[in-house]
């Protein structure tokens, strides 16, 4: 009975200085580097989507900078092109990020003309699956608000 209770004290010992170990270096390290894709709706047509992919590093501690390219199939106006930014992230539920994008319009009475819209967008998380947004956007041609509600899935 004292070998067995000797053997069960013995084990115990060693299950909580198991569990006392540190983590490893590649579980404490956090890259800097992140890959993003990300689609939206053209609220104008009914089925023209813009999807936007790219690579983003964290500059500092909560500012993070992307390039990327964007392409959307709309056969009247092509917006593919190519953009960057910068993205802030105010608190865990709210951030902030503005973008250049820059694209060629192709006109066929015109020709060809490189087009640069500036966006400002925020994005505030109401609960886990739903979002309140806001964006400003200014092209040479147009100006646009927005204000919507997203859902996350």
């Amino acid at each position: 009975m004292k070998k067995q209770l000797s053997l069960l004290l013995a084990l115990a010992a060693c299950s909580s200085i198991a569990a006392e170990l540190p983590s490893l270096p590649s579980q404490k390290k956090t890259s800097s580097h992140k890959l993003f894709l990300s689609s939206e709706a053209n609220h104008q047509d009914f089925d023209t989507w813009t999807i936007d992919g790219g690579y983003s590093y964290n500059l500092f501690n909560k500012i993070d900078f992307y390039v990327g390219a964007s392409i959307n199939q709309n056969t009247s106006i092509n917006e593919s092109g190519f953009l960057s930014g910068v993205s802030y992230q105010v608190t865990p539920r709210v951030s902030v990020q503005s973008s250049l994008r820059s694209y060629q319009e192709n006109n066929t009475n015109l020709g060809s003309d490189t087009v640069i819209s500036a966006e400002v967008s925020s994005r505030m998380r109401l609960t886990e699956n739903i979002d309140l947004h806001a964006t400003l956007e200014h092209q040479e041609w147009q100006k646009g608000f927005e204000v919507g509600i997203g859902f996350r899935f």
